[in-house]
Order: structure tokens, then C-alpha cells, then sequence
């Protein structure tokens, strides 16, 4: 039957109901009694088996069919049926213990539950415990996991109810067993278990608690003390247990359990000594209100232990009991110290009663006894009471309670809160140092521990709450000797748990004795963010707090990483990331590094680029120049360089560049800059070694950096740069490219520097670096013709910069721009006025001009001031005027006021940003020439530009620029007739070419003067007389003995002009530089002119028949020439007139017509037009002129005579017969015969007709009634026509001379008027009437105009273009 109905309750429902049925009736028919529990028995039996086939739908009837048969089962005779019968309950209640039968469970533990304890036997409390706990852990397990409602909670009271019932059946019958009971209780529900566990368990009824640990205590005093050794680690396992639980209750289980063991073990000596301490302790933790000797009980509480440890550690190290009480310790050290904060802990009135007076003391005291636990535990082997690692590989209880220990001292420490006093006291750092360091050492040994580990996780957060803590060195000390420990366990520290630890450090380092250390923790936590703009921000922080203490920062950032007891670990990639920030940093942010600090990071470096950035700020180092050096000799000789070793070229060519610019620099007084100084001043040591061979040396440092600069940039997308290269710092490109051009400007080397600013104009378009834009168009739109071999397309740029200047002048005044910027804008405002004036756009460049002038009177810092604006203002105003303007009104000053205008405000220069000096420089060397020019072609002398540009140029050592110079000045010195200066001025550029060296003067050989009375009496009347030309200028007869001295002690004269022109004896420089070429033919042609004034023109004819072959052949030399081009043609063409080819000088006059320069003089047409009018009426024969009536002009006639005016031609010639008998008296008109012509009849290069004319003809060269005057308001008025009056005079056997009254300054046309013999000075008082009067010395100061009469020559007609020397 009872198969039947096994097979029932594993069918259907129906079959299930259907055995239940059977059951039911079974049991009503049968009574109670062995037959009952057998057949209970076999139905529970087969209840098993169809559980274990997961018949768990019928689980309901299953417990009532168990409810049918339980109140009817009592115990056999046969202890075997009711041990089976208890442990089908236990099969069938741990089976039902599921989520999906939680409600059948619960149901029968009730059943069972409802059933008396019935221990047949002393082993059946085993399967009654069984199910107790496996309901309770059940119904708990379920409840943390939210699957049963919070009321299931009374089941686990049921539990523990139970559990204390069958404690009490236990000691009912007097089982003394007790071992396997506490060890069953210990692995499934006391022992190991979580805190949340034992929380669940103290929140119970303390009714409930009460029914379970009362008779269970009881149980255990009343057990056997045969085998208490063993069952010491249980005891103390459950001591622990209740510890927890009391923690949370408040019941002191703990003690209780302790009294009592102190009484069951008061045969083990040692076991009973250690229960006692451990009873004492928990006493001491278990306290409830402060008491005033705690300090002094838990410090005597912690020696005892001490001297247990030292009496019993050495004999017993290695036994068991030893070993558990150690693991205990930890274990109750550990919950202990386990708190979020005080405030929370049920520990917090002990950790309280440590604070106060006398902490040190205590918390010395607790660490001592840890440390003694720690020191001990290293013979630990094995306990029950060790945590259990889940990690395969570590077995070892060793190593989890060292590193525990170690915890719970940071732990103590962290909760210790000491006053300010207290922080000085060391004497608790000792024993905590050497714990933790020890910790640390084991744990390094652990295979266990991971990057996720909890014990690693603690020990780097405490050590943060350490280093946050710090608030004195004493407390800093402690934290530094645990960093060197702590870096052996960095491979398995988180990234992010490190950076918080290296952050508390960073700002702890404040609080560092040792600057050296601070400043490596400072690198380790700068070294950990991985944040470039963050990292490049925090390290200029660190250098900018640095450099407000008084120690000089003596390593980088990066160096003092590397030696960091605590270093970040870095990749490749973050290693060079940490350098850039730092290397840029220290550029950047720092404006003087200190030198120390620039070594470390060159030290430190990872290729030569920094090294050469570096290097700028190193100038004075010899030791980084050497290495430069030896990089740029690598570097040049390595047959191909990558990107950035063109790069690291450039910088280094730079860098020694400026260098050398720096060391030729000397310092040259202004007065010492005279012109009869210069030959001394060129002797002197330092200054006598300016020439163009030293240049040559810092012109190619300037051009390999352009040109390394140019491959870097140009090929940018065909050798992309890796990841691993620097970053490029393309400010310093920049800032270097923009120091190599300017060099080259500075030293006048005009195709090196217009690559160099083609180059930056072309990097900043691309980098939109607007103001490194402006300023390199502007050396573009300053030139009078762009050079077709850079084809830069300067509308396109011109146009881009107008709308950038757009966009910034509104902006100018916002404040978020710099001087320099503002300098930048303004002058690109006039040199664009420039350009537009030379495309013929006056208007706009006008409007241009006022702009400027309107935004810089907006800047109240330049107003008052001569800044570099005002000057460029001025300058382009001048520029437009003497070679665009033909004047109309007089409103606008003439060129030779602007040039006396300009000077001033140079004089006054105001140095308002870093730009202004160089800018200066630069307009200075425009200004020489183009001063020259205009000043030459009126006859008057501005040399003053050329003496502050000269004084400029030999102060910095540039050859080429002062060569300019004196080629300037001795254009100046030909005009008015200088011929010792002139001869001077040839030496010198001679010297400075390299030609010549210049050697000291011997004294002049003494020459007999001609003592001729007339020349003896006429100039000492000169020298009375201030109101006359110098006696130079006078047309005599008898030759100078100046000129004689001249002619014999010329060292030119014997030279051959051809070397300008073959280049045979010129040095390797000029031969290999075309610049140098042209200005060595312009030497050449200004030699050739002194010639010509000297009359020694043996080599004239072929030497201008060459230089016209050779400008033909080569174009490109005559557009280098600019302006000097029509000069030469001037000087030509009076050579022609000279030699009288007029049909030549003819050609060669309108070929100079011909010629359209940009920005050269108006004057030189106006010059060529006169020597073409002058060299035809010189062709016509004699007879051909016809006379006509002559205007009375204003006249200026050289060496005018104090004399009446009025006297008579004949007169004069009778005054010059006597004139050998007495002194002579100046005469301004006489007839005079024809001789050759004099040196002292050129004075006019290129304005003057210096042909000797045949017999028959008027000697053009002699003095006439000329006055030619540069003052353009003059000939806005209309000249009014005095009455005529002519005077007749009989004609001489030699021709008569001609004197005419004429004025072509700027026109050629004049109407003609009857002459008439008037006062040139009432002429000039009726016509002069100035609209404004400029407030300038140069005006002040002019002298009075002189009277001159005019006589009338009706046979000829001659024309001049002499101008009036200005003074």
C-alpha cells in the first residue's frame, strides 16, 4: 500500500490529493504507537523522493499530509526510526526552504516547531540544531533579499526560541558535550559573519535574544573541561560574535560569556591570563560614561599585554592558543576601529576618553600594544578565526593580520584629534611608523591583493586622511618615511585612489621641512593629471608660488619627479607630456627663469628642440652655447634633416645670431661721430673690425634659420610630425623668425629679409596671427617696388589687411591690447598710405594718413610725445611731397621744412613699446637716403640723419648699413664740392668693404701757399664778410692752393675705375652678392664724379661707355639702383656736355625722361629737362638764337660782393686791372675771358651746364645772376612786372657774359617778360607772403636775401639749374 502511495504523490495533484486521502484514513484507523512512526516514516520517505524529483507544485499537500501525520509519531524503542524520522523533517524542510515555497516552509517549521523536543539520544540536538539554524539563515537570507514581507521577521524570533528550547532540553540531560554544539554555531551563525547579519540579529526582541543565549550560556558553564584547549579558538570565535552583538544591543554577552570562561579555563594558566586581559579590555571598550583614570588604566591594560606578549611569545610563538588569541585581538582591533565617524561609532565614548590631556601618552600606548600584536603575529600559520581569502592563491592568515594591525594604527590615528601642542609630540609616530612600514612590507608579498582589493583600498585612502590631516612638519614627518614603502605597492594602486593621495601630499608639502622633498611630492601630483591645459595651468601655479619664496627653484618639474619617493607612474606618451607642460611652462609663464631650473630642464630633455629653445633665454652660458654649437655642427653635417632638426636649426641659428649681434655691439659717444672724426673713430680696436667679411658670418646665421624655418613650414603635409615629437612652440617660430628678419633689416640685406618677412607673413596668414600679419606687410608696403622673384601678389595681402584693420582699430581702445599691438595697427595705417600712393590713389592714401593720425590721437600716452607713428606720419608726408607733389597751394611745407620737422621729432624720440626702437632703426635707414636725395637736389646739406644713423649703425657693428651711410654722405660732399671729405668718405666704405684697410694719417707734407695779394687781400675780406658764399664757390682766375693740395694728395686719382666695373680686385664677398655689386658701382659712379670735378677724366669716357653697356646687359642692376640710376645718368650726361658731344648728352638727357622710377625726386625731371635745353641751345650754331625779352627773376649769385650793385660792367673790369696794386675788391659781374673751367665751378652734381664752350660762345660755367630756390610757395605767385629799364654797355674783344635771372625749381615754364634790372630783395619782399610760418629753427634762422642786378644779353641764351646752398 505504501508503494501505491509513493507512486501516487509523484503523479498529479489528483493522485497527490487522492494519497492524502489514504493517509488521512490510514491514521484514523491505526493508533498511536511504533506503527504510526513506521508508516510515517515510509510516507515521509517517499515525500522525499518526490521532492527530489521537483514535484514542488504539490508542496502544500505535502505539508498538510505531514500535518496529519506529526501530533500521531512519538519515539521508539529503536532510536533509529526517530533519528530517520527527524532527519526526513530536515531533508523535506531544507528542500521546501525555497523562494518558490516559502509559505510550505514556514508552515512546517510551525508543525515542527509546535512538536515538543524530544531528544531520544544526545546526538538528536545535532538535527533539531540543524533545522533551527537552516530556518533562521533561511528566512534571513530571504529577507535581505526583499522576497518576504518584513512580518516574516517573527520566524527568525520562532528560531531563536526554539533554539534556546532545545539548549534547555540539552541541559536537561546533562550534555556536557558542548564542543561540537559551539562549533556548529560558530560556522552557521556566530562565526565569520557579516556586520549586516549581526545587525539583523541585535534589532530582534531582546525577549527572544534572551530565550536563546540564557540557556545557552547556562549549557556552556555547565560543560566538560576535558578538551578546552581545542575549543579555546570557538570561545573566543564566539566572544567575538557576541563583542558585534553587543555592540549594536547593548547587552554585554560578551563579558558574560568571559566571567564564565574564566572560570571553565582556571586550569590553562596562559589561556586564563589571556581571557582575563581580553576580558579586561572589552570591559574597558564596553565603558558608558567617561571616567577621570581611563588614560591610566588602558595605558597599564596595554603594557600588561606588552609583557604577556614578551614573557610567553618567545616559549609559546608557535603554539596554537598563542596564535588565536593574536587573530582575536585583531579581529576585536578591527571592530574597534571600524567607524565612519565618531559620531556614528558605538565605541565613540572610548575613542573620546583618549582625546584630552595626556592623548599622546594613550594613543603611544595603543600603538605599542598593535605593534607588539604585529610583531608577534609573524609566526601565525593557521586559525579558524582569520579571515578567509577568497583569492586562490593566498592562503596565509600571516599576511591579512600584519597588514590589519597596520590598518587599525591608521585608523586610531586618523580618529585622533590633538591640539597644536599635542601635534609636536613624536613620541606616538614611532610605534605606528615602524607598524605601518612593516604592513606594507608584507603586503607586498601578498599575491592577493589586486587594484580592487578592500585592504589596499583602506590603506591608500587612510594614508590620504593622514596627509589631509597634516598641519606642522612634526605631523609631516611621520607621513614621509611611509611613501618609500607604499611606492613598492604602486603597481596595484588605482589610478584614481593615487591622484587623491598625491593631491593631499601636494598641499601637506607645504608644511615640509625639507624644500627638496615638498618640491618632489608638488611633481609627483603634478605629474598625475592627465589634463594638458589643466596640467600646463597647475605647473605655472607651482613655479609662480615658488618664486614668491626667497630659495631660487633649483629643478624643473619633470627632475624632481623623477627622484619623488612616491613618482606617478608615466607612460612614454605621458612622460612627454609632463616635460612640454613643464618646458612651456617655464618659458612662459616665468619672465626670468632662474638658471638653475633652465639647466634641469635641459638636463631632463628628450631631444635637442628644447635645447634650443631653451638656449634663448641662456645667452651669457658658454657651456648651452657650446652645445648649440656642437648641435648645429651635427645637424650641418648629417646629409638629410627630418622637420624638427630643421627646426632645432633654425633656433640655434638664431639664438647664436643674436648672440653675435649682442658681443659686436659697443658703445660710441655722439660727439665722437663728427665727419672729421670718422677715419679715427674706424681705427679703433673694436670699431676697425666693422666690415662686410665679419658681416657675411651673421647674414648666414640669419639665412639658414629662414631658410631651415621655410622647410619646416612648407613641408608641413608632405612629413606630418609624430606623437612622440615635441610640442611645437610656434610663438618661439615666430618670435625667432621675426628677430632673424629683423637682423637682416636691421643690417640692410634686402633679398635675405624679404624672404624672412614673405616667410612670416605666410606663417601667420596660416596661424591668423593678425598683428605678426601687419607687421611683416609692412616691411612689404614700406619697399617702392616688390621684388618679381618672391611673387607675393601684394593687393591680394593688402586686401586681407584691410579687413583685419577693420576689425581691430574699433578695438584698439578696448584694453585687451598691448603698445606694440597698437603700434602695429598704425603703422600699418601709413605704409599702406604709402603704397596707395605710389599706385596713384592720393586720395586714399591721404585719407589713410588722417585715419592714422586720428587713432593715434586716441591714445592720450603718445600725445605730446615724438613716437615711432608720428615720425612714420611725417615721413610719408615727406616722401608724398618731394616725389609726388607738384605744390598749388601754400598751406603745405616744402620738403626741405618737413626733412627740418622730422629731424626734431627724431630728436625727441619717444620709446612707448618694444617695437618703436627697431622700427626706428629701419625708418632711420629709408630717411638717410631719401634725405640725401631731396637735399642734394637743392643744393643743401641734411646730414643729420646720416650722423644718427651712422652713430646707430657703428654702435651695433653693422657693415653694410654704415656703408650706406658714407655712400650717402659722399653723395652729399660731391654735390657741394667737399673733395677732401669726398676722399675721405671713399676710404672709408673701401675700409668697410674689405677693400682697404684704413691706416693711421701721416702729417701732411707743409706746400708753399701762393702769395698772391689779390687772393691775400680778397679773403681776408671774405672772412669779415658773414652775408657771402664761401670763397670756394668763387670763379677766380688763379687756382686755389686748397684745390692744388687737394689734387696732389688725392689717393683716388691713380686708381682705375674699371675694378667697379671688372670686379678684378674686389673681395670674394662682393663678387659673390649682388647687393654688394650694386653698391659697389655706386661707389664707382660716385668715384667717377669726383674725377670729373677734380678734371681727371682720362678714364671718364670709357668708364660711363661701360657702365652703359653694362646697365643694358643687366636690367636687374639698374632696378637695384633706384634713384642713383638718374644720377648716374646726370653725372653722364655732364661729362657729355663737358666733352662736348652734345648729340650724345642729348640722347642720354631724354633717355633719363624716359626713365619712370617709382618714389624718386620730382627734381631730377626738372633736371633733366634743363641739361636737355641747355645741351640743344649748346648744338645750335652761333647767330641761330634768337634774343628775347627776359623776366626779371630772383637771383642768387655765388660769392656775392658787398659792393654797390649799381655799378657798371666797365668798372668792374677797370677795378680788376688794378687789382695788383692794391687790394682787390669783389666784384659780382665782370667780362671775363675764356679759360677752363675750375673745380669751383661744379658745385651743382647734375643741375649745372659744366661744358667749356668753344671762343665763340658764352662760358656757361661762369658766375651768373642765378637763384634757383626751393621754396615751392614762391611759384604760386604770379610775378609782377617791374617797369623796364636797359641799360646799354659796348661790347669787349672777349665775349661779354650773360646774366640771367631764372627759377626753375620745379617748373620749366616760365613766360617771358621783359628783363629789367631790379632789387631781388623788394622783389622778394612784394611776392613772399606766407600763409602759415612754421615755428622751427631752421626757419628763424634763414638768412636775409641779398639784392643782385641783372644785365641783358641779347646774342645768347644759356639756362641753369644751380640751386642756393642753405645753411
Amino acid at each position: 500500500m505504501t508503494s501505491e502511495i509513493g507512486n501516487l504523490l509523484k503523479g498529479s495533484r489528483s493522485d497527490v490529493k487522492k494519497a492524502f486521502s489514504l493517509v488521512e484514513t490510514s491514521f484514523r484507523t491505526l493508533l498511536d504507537g511504533p506503527n504510526a512512526l513506521r508508516y510515517e516514516l515510509n510516507i515521509l520517505r517517499h515525500i522525499c523522493l518526490a521532492l527530489q524529483a521537483n514535484q514542488h507544485q504539490n508542496a502544500d499537500l505535502f505539508v498538510d499530509l505531514v500535518a496529519v501525520m506529526l501530533p500521531h509519531v512519538v519515539p521508539h524503542e529503536k532510536h533509529c526510526y526517530w533519528d530517520s524520522h527527524l532527519t526526513s523533517l530536515r531533508y523535506i524542510h531544507h528542500a521546501l526552504c525555497q523562494e518558490r515555497s516559502l509559505g510550505e516552509c514556514q508552515k512546517l517549521y510551525n508543525l515542527i516547531r509546535s512538536q515538543p523536543c524530544r531528544l531520544q539520544e544526545d546526538s538528536d540536538h545535532k538535527l533539531y540544531l540543524e533545522i533551527h539554524l537552516a530556518h533562521f539563515n533561511g528566512i534571513h537570507l530571504h529577507l535581505q533579499k526583499q522576497t518576504l514581507p518584513l512580518e516574516a521577521t517573527h520566524q527568525l524570533c520562532y528560531a531563536l526560541e526554539a533554539l534556546g528550547e532545545l539548549f534547555e532540553a540539552m541541559s536537561h540531560r546533562k550534555i556536557t558535550q558542548i564542543g561540537p554544539l559551539l562549533t556548529k554555531l560558530n560556522e552557521q551563525m556566530f562565526g565569520k559573519r557579516s556586520r549586516t547579519f549581526f545587525k539583523s540579529l541585535s534589532l530582534l526582541p531582546s525577549e527572544s535574544q534572551a530565550k536563546m543565549f540564557n540557556p545557552l550560556l547556562k549549557l556552556l558553564a555547565g560543560s566538560s573541561a576535558s578538551d578546552l584547549a581545542n575549543l579555546f579558538p570557538e570561545y573566543l570565535s564566539f566572544t567575538l560574535a557576541l563583542v558585534q552583538i553587543d555592540m549594536l544591543a547593548s547587552q554585554q554577552l560578551a563579558l558574560q560569556l568571559l566571567r564564565m570562561c574564566k572560570e571553565l579555563f582556571r586550569q590553562e594558566t596562559n589561556l586564563c591570563y589571556a581571557l582575563q586581559l581580553l576580558y579586561y579590555y572589552i570591559k574597558l571598550i564596553y565603558v558608558r560614561e567617561a571616567t577621570a583614570d581611563f588614560k591610566r588604566t588602558y595605558i597599564d591594560l596595554s603594557r600588561k599585554f606588552q609583557n604577556f606578549f614578551e614573557h610567553k611569545g618567545a616559549a609559546h610563538a608557535k603554539e596554537q592558543w598563542l596564535t588565536d588569541l593574536l587573530v582575536a585581538i585583531q579581529v576585536l582591533q578591527v571592530l574597534i576601529h571600524q567607524r565612519g565617524s565618531k559620531s556614528q561609532s558605538p565605541f565613540e565614548l572610548f575613542w573620546q576618553q583618549f582625546d584630552g590631556e595626556g592623548s599622546p601618552e594613550v594613543y603611544a600606548a595603543h600603538f605599542q600594544l598593535l605593534q607588539s600584536c604585529g610583531a608577534l603575529s609573524v609566526n601565525i600559520s593557521r586559525s579558524s578565526l582569520g579571515c578567509t581569502c577568497v583569492h586562490e592563491a593566498c592562503k596565509s592568515v600571516r599576511r591579512h593580520c600584519i597588514l590589519a594591525y597596520g590598518l587599525c594604527a591608521l585608523d586610531a590615528y586618523i580618529s585622533w584629534q590633538p591640539t597644536q601642542e599635542q601635534k609636536a609630540d613624536r613620541n606616538p609616530h614611532k610605534p605606528l611608523k615602524e607598524l605601518v612600514k612593516y604592513s606594507m612590507d608584507v603586503a607586498k608579498t601578498m599575491k592577493c591583493l589586486t587594484s580592487s582589493s578592500v585592504e589596499l583600498i583602506k590603506l591608500v585612502r587612510q594614508l590620504t586622511y593622514v596627509a589631509d590631516q597634516v598641519s606642522c612638519p612634526e605631523q609631516m614627518s611621520l607621513l614621509l618615511p611611509l611613501l618609500e614603502p607604499l611606492q613598492q605597492l604602486r603597481s596595484l594602486i588605482a589610478d584614481q585612489e593615487m591622484s587623491g593621495l598625491l593631491r593631499r601630499l601636494f598641499k601637506a608639502s607645504g608644511h615640509c621641512k625639507d624644500s627638496s622633498m615638498a618640491s618632489r611630492l608638488q611633481a609627483s601630483y603634478l605629474a598625475s593629471i592627465t589634463n594638458p591645459v589643466k596640467l600646463r595651468s597647475q605647473i605655472g601655479l607651482h613655479y609662480h608660488n615658488q618664486g614668491k619664496t626667497e630659495k631660487e627653484i633649483s629643478k624643473c618639474v619633470f627632475e624632481w619627479h623623477e627622484s619623488c619617493p612616491l613618482p606617478y607612474p608615466l607612460s612614454a606618451a605621458q612622460k612627454k607630456q609632463l616635460y612640454d607642460a613643464d618646458f612651456l611652462a617655464v618659458l612662459y609663464y616665468l619672465r626670468s627663469p632662474p638658471p638653475a631650473l633652465m639647466q634641469s630642464l635641459i638636463r631632463c630633455r628628450m631631444s635637442d628642440y628644447p635645447l634650443v629653445l631653451m638656449a634663448s633665454k641662456m645667452r651669457n652660458d658658454a657651456a648651452i652655447s657650446e652645445q648649440c654649437k656642437a648641435v648645429r655642427s651635427k645637424l650641418r653635417h648629417q646629409k638629410s634633416l627630418s622637420r624638427m632638426e630643421h627646426l632645432c636649426l633654425g633656433h640655434i641659428n638664431v639664438g647664436l645670431l643674436l648672440s653675435a649681434l649682442e658681443d659686436q655691439k659697443t658703445k660710441v659717444s655722439p660727439k665722437e661721430v663728427a665727419e672729421n672724426l670718422f677715419e679715427e673713430l674706424l681705427l679703433r680696436p673694436i670699431l676697425s673690425q666693422i666690415n662686410i667679411q665679419r658681416e657675411q658670418r651673421l647674414v648666414q646665421f640669419a639665412s639658414e634659420a629662414i631658410s631651415s624655418f621655410s622647410y619646416f613650414f612648407n613641408k608641413a603635409d608632405e612629413e606630418p610630425l609624430d606623437m612622440e615629437e615635441t610640442s611645437i612652440d610656434w610663438e618661439a617660430l615666430i618670435d625667432d623668425a621675426v628677430a632673424a628678419a629683423m637682423a637682416l633689416s636691421n643690417m640692410g640685406y634686402r633679398s635675405q629679409e624679404d624672404d624672412a618677412w614673405l616667410l612670416l607673413l605666410r606663417i601667420s596668414r596660416c596661424l591668423e596671427d593678425r598683428f605678426t600679419f601687419l607687421r611683416a606687410l609692412n616691411h612689404f608696403l614700406s619697399q617702392n617696388e616688390v621684388s618679381t622673384r618672391l611673387k607675393l601678389e601684394l593687393h591680394e595681402e593688402v586686401e586681407w589687411a584691410e579687413d583685419l584693420l577693420d576689425d581691430l582699430w574699433p578695438q584698439l581702445q578696448s584694453g585687451s591690447f598691448f603698445n606694440r599691438q597698437h603700434t602695429t595697427v598704425l603703422l600699418c595705417f601709413c605704409h599702406m598710405a604709402s603704397y596707395y600712393a605710389r599706385m596713384g590713389c592720393m586720395t586714399t592714401a591721404q585719407f589713410l594718413l588722417l585715419q592714422a593720425e586720428q587713432l593715434r590721437a586716441e591714445f592720450p600716452e603718445r600725445l605730446g610725445k615724438s613716437d615711432i607713428v608720428l615720425i612714420t606720419l611725417q615721413t610719408v608726408r615727406f616722401r608724398l611731397g618731394y616725389q609726388h607733389r607738384k605744390p598749388k597751394t601754400l598751406a603745405v611745407l616744402t620738403p626741405l621744412r618737413q626733412l627740418d620737422t622730422l629731424l626734431d621729432n627724431v630728436r625727441n624720440f619717444a620709446n612707448l613699446s618694444s617695437l618703436d626702437g627697431g622700427s626706428l632703426q629701419l625708418l632711420l635707414s629709408t630717411l638717410v637716403r631719401e634725405s640725401t636725395e631731396c637735399s642734394a637736389n637743392r643744393l643743401s646739406e641734411r646730414l643729420s640723419f646720416s650722423n644718427i644713423a651712422l652713430h646707430l649703425a657703428l654702435q651695433a657693428g653693422l657693415a653694410l648699413r654704415t656703408i650706406e651711410v658714407f655712400l650717402a654722405w659722399l653723395w652729399t660732399n660731391l654735390q657741394m664740392e667737399h673733395f677732401e671729405k669726398a676722399q675721405s668718405k671713399l676710404r672709408l666704405i673701401e675700409h668697410c668693404l674689405d677693400i682697404r684697410r684704413l691706416t693711421p694719417k701721416e702729417a701732411p707734407p707743409e706746400i708753399k701757399a701762393i702769395k698772391e695779394p689779390a687772393i691775400v687781400d680778397l679773403t681776408s675780406n671774405m672772412h669779415l664778410l658773414q652775408l657771402v658764399e664761401p670763397i670756394r664757390k668763387q670763379n677766380m682766375s688763379v687756382p686755389s692752393p686748397k684745390l692744388l693740395n687737394r689734387r696732389l694728395n688725392s689717393p683716388n686719382h691713380q686708381q682705375h675705375l674699371d675694378r667697379y666695373l671688372t670686379l678684378d680686385d674686389a673681395p670674394s664677398t662682393i663678387r659673390e652678392n649682388s647687393q654688394l655689386q650694386c653698391l659697389f658701382f655706386i661707389m664707382g659712379c660716385l668715384h667717377a664724379r669726383l674725377c670729373f670735378l677734380q678734371r681727371n677724366t682720362e678714364q671718364l669716357d670709357e668708364f660711363y661707355e661701360r657702365t652703359d653697356n653694362r646697365l643694358r646687359e643687366k636690367p636687374e642692376i639698374s632696378a637695384s639702383l633706384g634713384s642713383m640710376l638718374q644720377v648716374q645718368q646726370l653725372y653722364h650726361l655732364n661729362h657729355l656736355r663737358f666733352r662736348q658731344k652734345h648729340v650724345a648728352a642729348i640722347s642720354t638727357a631724354q633717355l633719363g625722361l624716359k626713365t619712370r622710377l617709382q618714389a624718386v625726386d620730382i627734381n631730377f625731371t626738372y633736371n633733366f629737362m634743363a641739361q636737355l635745353k641747355t645741351a640743344e641751345i649748346e648744338l645750335k650754331p652761333r647767330g641761330q638764337e634768337k634774343p628775347r625779352p627776359k623776366t626779371l627773376r630772383r637771383a642768387l649769385i655765388f660769392h656775392l660782393s658787398p659792393e654797390d650793385k649799381s655799378r657798371s660792367a666797365a668798372s668792374s673790369a677797370s677795378k680788376v686791372k688794378q687789382s695788383a696794386k692794391k687790394a682787390p675788391r669783389f666784384r659780382i659781374y665782370e667780362e671775363l675771358k675764356l679759360r677752363p673751367p675750375s673745380s669751383a665751378s661744379m658745385s651743382s652734381g647734375g643741375s649745372g651746364t659744366e661744358s667749356t664752350p668753344p671762343s665763340d660762345h658764352v662760358d656757361l660755367n661762369a658766375c651768373q645772376a642765378i637763384e634757383i630756390s626751393d621754396d615751392d610757395e614762391l611759384l604760386s605767385l604770379p610775378l609782377k612786372k617791374p617797369p623796364s629799364k636797359t641799360k646799354g654797355k659796348p661790347k669787349s674783344k672777349a665775349t661779354e657774359k650773360a646774366c640771367e635771372v631764372i627759377n626753375l625749381d620745379n617748373s620749366l615754364e616760365i613766360p617771358s617778360t621783359p628783363s629789367v634790372t631790379s632789387s631781388a630783395r623788394s622783389l622778394r619782399a612784394r611776392i613772399r607772403q606766407p600763409v602759415e610760418a612754421p615755428k622751427t629753427a631752421t626757419l628763424s634762422s634763414r638768412r636775409p636775401r641779398r639784392q643782385v642786378s641783372e644785365q641783358q644779353a641779347p646774342e645768347t641764351e644759356s639756362l641753369s639749374t644751380r640751386t642756393r646752398h642753405r645753411h
